[in-house]
């Protein structure tokens, strides 16, 4: 397989790329240690010697920090390739059928949505953990958005998913950058409620911010050329921290406030630095000029804007320190400017780039398919030409030799009515073309050979339950979801495929014969499509009425008082049923 030899190739190099930069944090660690052993030495003996001790505090200080900037630099780089490492072993995982190192999303799931919850799309091993990749809440609610109600141009997302699956080095590296910090807590930030908060100046905050700074040199020189006293002095110095102390409490409350976005911030600006690098690289492809609006180098800049003022706030946390940058610089308020400033700026922005990757997100979970398994295709939604899903697999089985089945419809078929023992393939048939449908709505790779169909809505009832809490029979349950369909093909919007396992399972078998009958061609005459998986034989008598109407069975094959399954949809009625054979097998009959 193809992924799973770049994955493991790319894990060998990620590993000495790994054995490297933890030999290089050990050096500046070394490195380190000596800078403090030279600065100690060379103060103990330049002591009392002005110049000299000044001259070896001023370069050590200096050399110190240039060293940790470094430092700081590989240590950060050293856990971009962990997280590289360690995604790389999950995509192992996934391609031998292991999902469940990714979300499954089950907070999206509902028993209202058309399809979700028969396709097990947020279930545990399901649709949205087989191909979620993101790294953020909103990129995990922008996929499942996708799944759940397609995308309006699935075209251009097909372009966008190609591009990303032919950079699937760079897709790791941003989602390494995204996992960084990645707690629960920093996943579930969003900006909007913090920025969308009113952090308001006063007006007095613009003379404040020159005047404070004025005041307290100006009171420094005046005392130490004996023009003022002590007590002038003290009196002017404790007069530049009043308008400071009046607006304590709200400068502490908006400095709590925002740096609970600190890191994700951060996460936001290495992805866009990420996109930024991208843009370079694929320079003649406009395809990228889809993701943003803005160029990705000033998100950028105005992003570590907003890091750089959160730092500021930091900075006054120590006392000493903060009531002195309060005294000499006016620090508070000239802060809370700042980012007034900034918001005034920004405002209508932040949510722009929090959706732009959101979406790259669900993209790159996409394209992360299309590289895993290059056999599948984009679907062409035509509108009025074939009707064509050859090949079709379930995406759950992939990682297994699955055995390919077709569906089409041709001059004036509309529904194919499909039968056949217990666990010869239906149930999974009817899935592995609602999966096909609903990845080809969202632009994603379709698990086919050839997917060649209109744009329908999928409509589905194939798991149906009571609910005691609301007094609700299953038989009432199935008969709520299949009005709901109704109502959508009664709407006509759009073309409705329907998928429909054995139906009004709730009553005796005379109602479920005439009912499912009289449905079936009610549906018909609306002009929905799809499957209907029935064990009613009697229900075939349809394509002997109606040419809209035709059928197709699975098999099974009992040799040697063994039960075998060959998978493979045929044409026909099937007129081999092994619930006695299975009865019997487990003792449960004589």
């Amino acid at each position: 397989m193809r992924a799973l030899e770049f994955y493991s190739n790319l894990l060998g190099d990620l590993e000495i790329e790994k054995q490297k930069l933890q030999r290089i944090l050990r050096n500046y660690r070394g490195v380190r240690l000596g800078i403090f052993l030279i600065t100690i030495i060379g103060t103990y003996l330049t002591f009392g010697n002005q110049l000299p001790f000044f001259v070896v505090v001023l370069f050590s200080i200096v050399l110190f920090l240039l060293v940790l900037t470094k430092y700081t630099d590989c240590k950060t780089a050293l856990e971009i390739v962990q997280n590289k490492i360690k995604l790389i072993n999950s995509e192992i995982n996934a391609l031998h059928g292991d999902f469940t190192e990714f979300n499954a999303g089950e907070k999206y799931a509902s028993n209202n949505h058309p399809f979700s919850g028969d396709l097990d799309v947020f279930k545990h091993n399901g649709l949205f953990s087989f191909i979620n990749r993101t790294t953020s809440n909103l990129g995990e609610k922008e996929l499942a958005a996708m799944l759940m109600f397609g995308n309006e141009k699935p075209k251009e997302v097909n372009e966008i998913v190609e591009k990303l699956a032919q950079n699937t080095k760079w897709a790791l590296h941003f989602r390494a950058v995204g996992v960084m910090n990645s707690s629960d807590k920093v996943k579930d930030v969003s900006l909007n409620p913090i920025l969308d908060s009113t952090f308001s100046v006063k007006s007095w905050f613009n003379l404040a911010k020159l005047s404070i700074p004025i005041i307290a040199f100006t009171s420094i020189i005046l005392f130490n050329i004996d023009v003022i006293s002590t007590s002038i002095f003290s009196l002017l110095v404790l007069l530049t921290l009043i308008p400071t102390s009046l607006e304590l409490k709200n400068t502490n409350a908006i400095a709590n406030q925002i740096s609970t976005i600190e890191n994700r911030l951060v996460v936001m600006r290495n992805q866009f630095n990420a996109l930024d690098e991208l843009s370079q690289k694929v320079t003649n492809d406009p395809w990228i000029s889809t993701f943003f609006e803005e160029n990705p180098k000033v998100i950028v800049e105005e992003l570590n804007q907003l890091i750089k003022i959160i730092g500021r706030f930091h900075t006054r946390n120590n006392m000493l320190l903060g009531m002195a940058i309060n005294i000499f610089l006016a620090w508070d308020i000239r802060q809370r400017l700042t980012l007034a400033n900034w918001k005034t700026k920004n405002h209508l922005k932040w949510n722009a780039w929090e959706q732009e990757l959101a979406k790259i997100e669900a993209y790159i979970s996409a394209a992360n398919i299309r590289f895993n398994y290059p056999n599948t295709v984009f679907a062409q939604l035509n509108e009025n030409g074939n009707r064509e899903m050859e090949g079709l697999i379930h995406p759950l089985l992939a990682h297994i030799s699955s055995v390919q089945n077709d569906f089409s419809l041709v001059d004036k078929q509309q529904f194919l009515i499909l039968t056949g023992p217990n666990m010869a393939g239906k149930s999974t048939y009817l899935r592995a073309i609602g999966s096909a449908i609903l990845f080809a709505n969202a632009g994603f790779p379709v698990f086919a050979s050839k997917y060649s169909y209109p744009r329908v809505q999928l409509y589905t009832s194939m798991r149906t339950s009571d609910n005691l809490t609301e007094n609700s029979s299953y038989f009432f349950a199935e008969l709520s979801r299949l009005r709901k369909l109704m109502d959508a093909v009664e709407q006509k919007k759009s073309i409705v495929f329907v998928l429909l396992d054995e139906i009004l399972k709730g009553t005796n078998s005379k109602d479920k014969e005439e009912g499912s009958f009289k449905f079936m061609e009610k549906m018909q005459s609306l002009g929905a499509e799809g499957v209907i998986a029935t064990h009613d034989l009697s229900l075939c008598r349809l394509e002997r009425q109606n040419e809209a109407f035709f059928t197709g069975h699975f098999d099974s094959t009992i040799q040697a008082d063994e039960l075998t399954f060959d998978y493979h949809l045929k044409k026909g009625v099937c007129q081999n049923m092994n619930a006695s054979f299975l009865l019997k097998k487990m003792n449960l009959v004589n």
